[in-house]
């Protein structure tokens, strides 16, 4: 058993690098939790005491405003460490995180990731690497929220998606998930998803996208920049 929960920790990208007694050391001071889809692990603003690592499924990261209005910030299927950012800079967890499939976690303690970005050169190169990664990937959302239309703004998404998934690309809670995942209303994105569509490059089933033509999309994803 406890080799079984080794793998899972060292399939993590942060913890690829560790060793035995380090994975060991991780295992003894951390808990595993399991959630059903829907349910809240962590509250956006609350202390991030922890680093949740999803072993198995899907977390999702949410921000929802005072008006009720929710923005989807991502997926993190499995295996990875979610809002490392929040641990370095103590200002609390930077998302509302809940399941968003039947999900198995792990709990490390903030000052266990910590430590390992002190000690161990091949966690700091990582944590730098995904720090400097996701500002770039800002930088870029925010240019196109700025300039691209809603076709445009969907076919970037899709893309990325199926960078990850292949051509099948599952939608997060349906086009409503989709239109929170790129801050839009759902009609927009149903409009766009149509258009896509009659032009040829997707395929709309129930609750998944089929990407048809991954070059003519990643034209029209480009079509802003």
């Amino acid at each position: 058993m406890e080799a079984t929960e080794m793998r899972r920790l060292a399939a993590v990208p942060v913890f690829a690098g560790l060793g035995v007694a380090e994975l060991h050391r991780l295992l003894d001071r951390s808990v595993v939790r399991t959630a059903r889809p829907g349910e809240v692990l962590a509250v956006r603003g609350q202390p991030a005491e922890h680093v949740i690592v999803v072993e198995a499924g899907i977390l999702a990261g949410v921000h929802e405003t005072a008006g009720g209005r929710r923005r989807r910030l991502g997926d993190f299927p499995a295996p990875c460490a979610v809002d490392k950012s929040a641990v370095l800079d103590g200002g609390g967890y930077t998302a509302t995180w809940l399941a968003a499939t039947v999900l198995r976690c792990r709990w490390v303690p903030a000052g266990e990731l910590l430590r390992l970005i002190d000690d161990v050169p091949a966690v700091r190169r990582h944590v730098l690497r995904h720090l400097a990664g996701r500002l770039r990937d800002r930088q870029v959302e925010l240019v196109r929220t700025s300039f691209a239309d809603a076709g445009a703004r969907v076919a970037a998404w899709l893309v990325a998606a199926a960078g990850r998934t292949g051509r099948r690309v599952p939608l997060p809670g349906a086009q409503q998930g989709l239109a929170e995942s790129i801050g839009m209303t759902r009609v927009s994105v149903n409009r766009a998803l149509r258009a896509l569509a009659d032009a040829g490059l997707v395929r709309v089933e129930p609750g998944v996208v089929v990407v048809l033509a991954p070059e003519l999309l990643a034209a029209r994803a480009t079509a802003a920049d």
